[in-house]
């Protein structure tokens, strides 16, 4: 029971960060506001940490998968974090439309903060016995998590490259 749930919880965590970055697109295309540099590096960030627990999918569980995603929740959580205090001083104006009172990086902080709960739980399921490359419930789920990824980042790559060209990208 506690492999299943490792894997659910490892797919799910793809999925939701993918859908994370497709809202983000969607507040671009709706809003018309270009990602900040910031905004891009938190992108890698969430990206990142898929990218560990994809090689969960690939591999086998193994924790140097899970460190590589709480390396990348630091990250994206550090980047974020110097976002919400270069906006902090009140009167400052805050970057972008807020959400639920809240603005994107804000937000995104809060998703980094539950991705290492996330990550912290998967940690403790973890049994070295399990043969998880054996394990073969959810393979559908894995598969469209994977795809679903890869569409974003190539998404990701190509608004980059419209942004900021070969260049630096413009600071907002």
């Amino acid at each position: 029971m506690r492999e299943y749930v490792s894997h659910l919880f490892s797919t799910l965590l793809v999925i939701i960060l993918s859908g994370v970055i497709t809202a983000a697109f969607g507040y671009q295309l709706i809003v018309g506001q270009d990602p900040c540099p910031l905004c891009f590096l938190q992108r890698v960030g969430m990206i990142g940490v898929t990218i560990g627990q994809l090689f969960n999918f690939r591999f086998g569980i193994k924790m140097s998968h899970h460190a590589i995603s709480l390396f990348y929740c630091l990250f994206g959580g550090a980047v974020a974090l110097r976002q919400i205090c270069l906006h902090i001083c009140p009167g400052f104006p805050s970057f972008g439309m807020p959400i639920l009172g809240l603005s994107l990086y804000t937000w995104s902080f809060l998703v980094f903060v539950c991705s290492l709960i996330v990550i912290g739980i998967l940690m403790l399921l973890y049994d070295p016995k399990w043969d998880s490359l054996a394990f073969k419930k959810l393979r559908k789920l894995k598969i469209f998590a994977s795809v679903y990824i890869f569409v974003i980042v190539v998404a990701d790559i190509i608004t980059a490259a419209y942004v900021c060209g070969f260049g630096i990208c413009p600071d907002n």
